[in-house]
């Protein structure tokens, strides 16, 4: 069996805001009502992922293997299943899961690495972000006090306005 995912775009304030980074799992739709037994269940989950580096990046973290990544294309391999990314028309990435060598792929299993996927996304653009502050603060402006790192990655950075700036 394998499941087709519906990524739908997501801004990164709005994840914030309903419940934390992260929080995909509470998107997830299934489509029911289907005549057919043997249909592809689909799902729907909201997404932030638009950096195929970063997204590259996050599945290498996940140990995935044969990662092929275009502007509308991803493809790897990932705990014995296929994952295929392909961007619609409409900007709305699509993810389509299927097991490899006869492994069983479910909704929850999907969904399961879909989620470990966005979380590891969100990590890398937290660490991309934070870089950018470190390398601009001098230049616009700002002095870099403190940076902190909670025991869930959370970075807090506080930042002085230098005088004269």
């Amino acid at each position: 069996m394998s499941v087709t995912l519906i990524l739908l775009p997501l801004a990164l304030a709005a994840a914030a805001a309903a419940g934390g980074v992260g929080a995909i799992g509470a998107a997830v739709t299934a489509k029911g009502g289907n005549a057919d037994e043997h249909a592809r269940p689909e799902i729907r989950v909201r997404t932030r992922m638009k950096d195929s580096t970063l997204l590259t990046d996050a599945l290498t973290n996940l140990g995935a293997t044969a990662i092929d990544v275009s502007r509308t294309r991803v493809t790897a391999e990932v705990d014995g299943v296929s994952l295929t990314m392909t961007l619609t028309e409409d900007a709305v990435w699509e993810a389509h899961v299927e097991g490899l060598d006869g492994r069983d792929v479910t909704v929850v299993s999907a969904t399961e690495l879909l989620q470990r996927l966005d979380t590891e996304y969100a990590g890398m653009v937290q660490q991309a972000v934070a870089e950018k502050i470190r390398a601009r603060a001098e230049g616009s402006g700002f002095e870099l006090v403190s940076e902190t790192r909670e025991a869930d990655d959370t970075v807090t950075m506080v930042l002085n306005v230098r005088a004269g700036a």
